[in-house]
């Protein structure tokens, strides 16, 4: 389906050009999803319900099973359904990358798409360019906005840790980026922390 692009003829290649294993990276990897007949009510109602004139900001995230991502995870609830609520959707990560329906359809027609990740992976961002190449989302890294050194299992944080930290990023994010106008430009590709 994609074109190999050789590393070897990319400047600033990230730091190797073979993977964990040692294998050859290319600039893309193809994945099949199996298509699914049916579809889930609840997600569907929320997204007829949420897909307003003016469109709302969608919000994705980083769905993770790492600390950094239950982060990403709880400052995107807290936005989308507390603290922001007017203003925003969440999108169902699952819902809109691997089926056409409302959770897609709510990225598509979406005036500003934030995109809040875990880390510098960027896996909600990725994935849904992979099926909608055309978005510019807003990346934000939500490891950048906040100090704390987090450990890889959600086991070794406290929940009331996790909701400080949350609070922490959602209140950043909502200031700079839902209630200012900061802009994806094309000298940070997107990115804005």
């Amino acid at each position: 389906m994609f074109k190999e692009i050789k590393m070897e003829n990319m400047k600033g290649c990230c730091k190797s050009c073979e993977d964990y294993f040692g294998r050859r990276k290319t600039m893309f990897e193809e994945v099949k999803i199996e298509k699914v007949n049916g579809y889930c009510g609840i997600c569907e109602d929320y997204a007829k319900e949420h897909l307003t004139t003016p469109t709302k900001i969608a919000v994705m995230s980083c769905e993770g099973a790492c600390a950094r991502g239950e982060v990403s995870r709880r400052a995107a609830n807290m936005i989308a359904h507390k603290i922001s609520k007017e203003n925003t959707v969440r999108i169902c990560l699952g819902g809109a990358f691997t089926k056409e329906g409302g959770q897609r359809n709510l990225v598509q027609t979406s005036h500003k798409i934030l995109a809040i990740e875990g880390c510098f992976i960027n896996c909600s961002s990725r994935m849904m360019k992979g099926v909608l190449p055309e978005i510019t989302p807003l990346v934000i890294n939500a490891d950048n906005l906040h100090d704390t050194e987090l450990p890889f299992g959600i086991d070794e944080v406290s929940d009331e840790d996790f909701n400080a930290l949350a609070k922490t990023v959602a209140e950043k994010i909502v200031e700079k980026y839902i209630n200012s106008d900061c802009e994806p430009n094309a000298s940070n590709e997107g990115r804005c922390c």
